[in-house]
């Protein structure tokens, strides 16, 4: 079956929230897909499945009083799980990756009736329907990351429009994931954001400084600028070290700093932030890799 890929936030953690533009893409790189293992015995089909029979009753109860938005085939869901339908996925969880977009997006992807094509019209009818069903597993959801995994497209969010794809330039900076290993929650750092946006003094700083910053990086991601990006980087990556440290995880606010003092590369929150993956950016990977040794590096492209 079709491979769901997980997502990134490249641009507008927590500031989307607070005005800015963000940009989204799929990662190819992890990903996960419906597989039948109809030989499996009960206990191990149900450790397998996890959650998916309660998801399947959540959808049949919202479909049941008329209230789901997708146009999920329910039934039909239901009865491929009860057929060894399992969700195999390598999406690291914690990580703001997509885990459970991935899969809400596999089962609108597949059960749906009539299918669920899109369009640059009905993004944002797409996005509160996801919405709806990946609330079960976050008590609430905007839907963005199950959108992302649908329509595999990188999408801008924020602004008039609310959502649209956009084409990524040909000739990509060198742009990297630095893997953390610390898995976290979103909501805190979320808050943890929320309570700083309190402060006026804060709020006017993030409002000058940052939320330009985050769009400039983006005007110049998508417009192949690597010199107007790696200072945005910069200017992204100073703001939280001085003004959010919450977000950066303590064992790397050494590298953090050496990035900010150095010109081999910078380094930014990515997503929620607190653990997961960084994202940072370099004009020479192999060097950075030979010099900081012990780490767990992916280049993004």
């Amino acid at each position: 079956m079709k491979a769901y890929p997980a997502k990134l936030l490249l641009f507008g953690e927590h500031t989307v929230n607070a005005g800015s533009q963000a940009l989204a893409i799929p990662l190819p790189m992890f990903s996960g897909r419906w597989e039948y293992l109809p030989g499996l015995g009960k206990a191990a089909l149900a450790k397998r499945q996890q959650q998916l029979p309660a998801f399947a009753a959540y959808l049949h109860r919202l479909q049941e009083k008329g209230n789901l938005i997708c146009p999920v085939d329910v039934a039909a869901f239901g009865e491929a799980l009860h057929h060894g339908l399992v969700f195999t996925s390598n999406i690291p969880t914690g990580y703001g990756a997509g885990s459970s977009g991935a899969l809400v997006a596999a089962v609108a992807g597949e059960w749906s009736k009539g299918g669920m094509g899109f369009s640059p019209h009905n993004l944002l009818e797409l996005r509160d329907g996801l919405a709806q069903m990946e609330s079960f597993f976050h008590g609430t959801s905007s839907g963005t990351d199950p959108l992302i995994c649908l329509v595999q497209k990188p999408l801008l969010l924020g602004g008039l429009a609310g959502a649209r794809a956009v084409d990524l330039p040909d000739k990509k900076p060198v742009l990297f994931l630095l893997d953390t290993g610390i898995e976290r929650q979103a909501t805190p750092l979320i808050q943890y954001f929320f309570e700083q946006m309190k402060s006026s003094s804060f709020a006017g700083l993030c409002k000058s400084e940052l939320l330009p910053a985050v769009d400039s990086a983006i005007a110049a991601f998508l417009h192949g600028d690597d010199a107007g990006l790696f200072g945005a980087f910069h200017r992204i990556g100073a703001f939280q070290f001085q003004y959010l440290p919450g977000l950066i995880p303590p064992s790397f606010l050494r590298m953090w700093q050496e990035g900010l003092e150095g010109g081999l590369f910078k380094l930014k929150v990515c997503g929620a932030g607190g653990g997961g993956f960084v994202l940072g950016i370099t004009g020479d990977f192999e060097k950075l890799q030979a010099e900081h040794p012990g780490y767990k590096w992916l280049g993004l492209w």
